[in-house]
């Protein structure tokens, strides 16, 4: 049985936040807006000898909003596979026969760039991945414009400017109110990504009568005579992300009309998340009878209203940010009142508050998910929502073996300590771990393994990982309650993985552990560090990490008496990670040298950003620091600990006060070579990038 959500419960405390407002809008301090709801070993030569970083370069002018990063898709002409990414939220769930949403996977893989093309390909029978190159113009005719799509089917645009213009996609048989259950040729398995959508003389995506197991992500949606994507009809098991609604007026219908029932009751589960509704007046979305609407981390900007729940639809509304929207949510609109639970949105300039009642099923009866913080939306929506911004076409992530990757940068791609870089479990075999018990066993099992994990591992502690692992997540995995410890362990691989409510440590690299990649991994919840490095480790890369909302997020020495294990040791670089209003550490560092600290986003880190003590030396370099006090310690040490050495150049300070430096410090190019981003750069690099889903 499903829990239910209760919108009562005790007050939230009122918390100020300085927040980044993307697309033009400014800082402001805001309160949330309601009370919260229920290799072969080699000898290595010797480095080169070090030589110095000293000065104070000037930093880079500061600037607006960074350009946002776009990447574009490659092309295929054979048959191959399915977009990278797998579908998550209600199309992800196995139901009505369906194992999840696979769209056109398996099947074969065509391009088309005419319209005659496009027509043919999208209404035949069986799999099919059809790409679309270019502008395809759908003729109105006598259908409205409306053009059928068959079942497995996956419709996914070339590159960032692939454009269906003039008509709409229609997702179902026709329309007869007589048929109140599924009907066995029921329209199934479809995926819409990554396509400019514009100019239907209807809807641009209808999808009706029974449909089910639709996903409908990283699109571009505008100036459609009706509705951008309406669901109706009996239709289930749908998912809408990352998409961006712009210059278009009823943007979201969920549940045809007010007689609907019969077909609507017990159906149209629906997750939206992600969505960038800019501008778009109204219906973001418009709800009847809904057994489920779950709406998050969407990013609402100058809407008449946001999302309007009725007769007896159940909502929940959670993580989303709302910017100067007139009424961000309702159940008294139009008809019968619907339900809405609310919690932990943010509110700026809006004219009310979400109006809620009743209780709704919880989500995660149906499928695991993770919210972003709400502070976090106008930044990582807007750089993230649309076409452009998915991955090349590659294999499912389910369970297919995780493709091959380049190696390590920065320190742990050093030849030394008998380590030729850092190869992980290259060579060994490929296991997948979808339990604790399975887990456990594999990071403890002697010689090289690649470990991919699926779904959610709950351990307790820091669990010890051998040497020459590999450990990647395959999809949205997660580990929960517990970390990893590297105590003596060498040539160790951690990326992709989610890392939630640690006890103690996230991560801890200690004990003369060496030759570390800890890579586009997200941290959140730890009791003590996120990744903590100390007791003689070396040569370990952090990088392209999403450190959410984190106390102490990195520290590199364990204490002011370690100099015997440290000194000499605690090599480390860390870039291209999102510090993202985590708090202090970022590093800390004690002895460390050199610590290599580079094209890095610092966002509201309340305490400050690096510190360097105990006379560790720290270049930092090419970074942008927004919104924070102190982006760097050193002369005067930090707590209780003696002063540092710190070299900062080519960053650039937004909202932040002055670096403090001091002395020189080892060049990190003694050790390997590299090449810096522009600072202004970063943070649309980073938020393109960093954090999991990104490999």
């Amino acid at each position: 049985m499903l829990t239910t959500l209760n919108p009562d419960g005790p007050p939230r405390p009122g918390r100020r936040r300085r927040l980044l407002a993307a697309v033009g809008l400014a800082a402001a301090l805001v309160a949330p807006a309601s009370p919260a709801n229920a290799a072969l070993p080699t000898t290595p030569p010797a480095p080169p000898a070090p030589t110095a970083a000293s000065g104070n370069a000037p930093a880079a002018a500061a600037s607006g909003t960074a350009p946002q990063a776009a990447a574009g898709t490659a092309s295929r002409t054979a048959p191959g596979p399915a977009p990278a990414a797998a579908a998550d939220g209600f199309a992800s769930v196995h139901a009505l026969g369906q194992n999840g949403t696979t769209g056109g996977a398996g099947g074969p893989v065509v391009t088309v760039t005419t319209t005659a093309q496009f027509l043919d390909h999208i209404a035949r029978p069986g799999p099919y991945v059809v790409q679309v190159a270019g502008t395809i113009t759908l003729p109105a005719g006598g259908n409205d414009g409306m053009w059928n799509v068959a079942s497995d089917k996956t419709i996914v645009g070339l590159g960032d400017d692939a454009t269906l213009a003039g008509g709409g996609l229609n997702i179902g048989v026709p329309v007869d109110d007589d048929v109140t259950s599924p009907p066995a040729n029921a329209v199934h398995n479809i995926i819409i990504r990554n396509l400019h959508l514009t100019g239907a003389t209807d809807d641009l995506i209808n999808v009706q009568m029974f449909s089910h197991h639709i996903w409908i992500d990283h699109n571009e949606f505008s100036d459609g005579d009706d509705g951008a994507v309406d669901i109706k009809r009996g239709s289930d098991f749908v998912t809408v992300s990352w998409n961006h609604f712009h210059d278009h007026d009823k943007t979201l219908l969920l549940g045809h009309d007010e007689d609907a029932g019969p077909q609507d009751i017990g159906r149209l589960r629906v997750t939206y998340h992600h969505n960038f509704f800019d501008r778009s007046d109204q219906r973001n979305p418009r709800v009847r009878f809904s057994a489920l609407a779950h709406v998050y981390n969407n990013h609402y900007n100058d809407n008449s209203y946001g999302v309007a729940s009725t007769y007896d639809a159940a909502v929940l509304m959670e993580n989303n940010y709302f910017y100067s929207v007139n009424n961000p949510g309702r159940v008294d609109f139009s008809g019968d009142l619907g339900r809405i639970v609310e919690r932990g949105n943010i509110l700026v300039a809006c004219n009310h508050a979400i109006e809620t009642r009743g209780t709704v099923p919880d989500p995660r009866g149906y499928y695991p998910y993770t919210l972003d913080p709400a502070a976090s939306v106008p930044t990582i929506v807007p750089a993230g929502a649309g076409p452009g911004r998915t991955t090349a076409l590659a294999a499912p992530a389910s369970v297919a073996p995780v493709p091959a990757v380049a190696g390590p940068d920065g320190f742990a791609a050093v030849a030394a300590l008998g380590q030729n870089g850092t190869t992980g479990g290259a060579g060994g075999p490929t296991v997948t771990a979808t339990n604790a018990a399975d887990f456990l066993e594999h990071i403890d099992t002697v010689g090289p393994l690649v470990i991919q994990v699926t779904g959610r591992i709950a351990i307790t502690s820091k669990q010890g990982v051998r040497p020459n692992k590999t450990i990647v997540g395959v999809g949205n995995a997660e580990i929960t309650g517990g970390g990893l410890d590297f105590y003596r362990s060498y040539n160790v691989i951690v990326r992709n993985i989610n890392f939630t409510n640690a006890e103690d440590d996230a991560v801890n690299v200690g004990q003369n552990s060496h030759h570390i990649w800890i890579d586009h991994n997200r941290f959140s919840g730890a009791v003590d560090g996120s990744v903590d490095i100390v007791r003689g480790a070396d040569y370990v890369t952090v990088s392209w990490n999403h450190f959410d909302h984190a106390d102490k997020s990195m520290l590199i020495g364990h204490s002011d008496g370690s100099a015997s294990t440290d000194v000499g040791r605690l090599k480390v670089s860390i870039h291209h990670n999102f510090f993202d209003n985590s708090r202090q550490r970022h590093p800390r560092v004690r002895f460390g040298e050199p610590v290599h600290v580079y094209n890095n986003y610092f966002l509201g880190n309340a305490l400050y950003g690096v510190a360097s003590t105990e006379n560790a030396g720290v270049l930092v370099e090419g970074n942008y620091f927004r919104d924070v006090p102190h982006p760097l310690w050193s002369a005067s040490g930090y707590a209780d600990s003696g002063p540092g050495r710190a070299v900062q150049r080519h960053n650039v300070y937004v909202g932040s006060g002055a670096p403090e430096t001091n002395g020189t410090v080892v060049e990190p190019r003694t050790y390997y070579p590299y090449s810096l981003d522009p600072a202004a750069d970063v943070p649309a690099l980073v938020l393109a990038g960093a954090g999991t889903g990104r490999i």
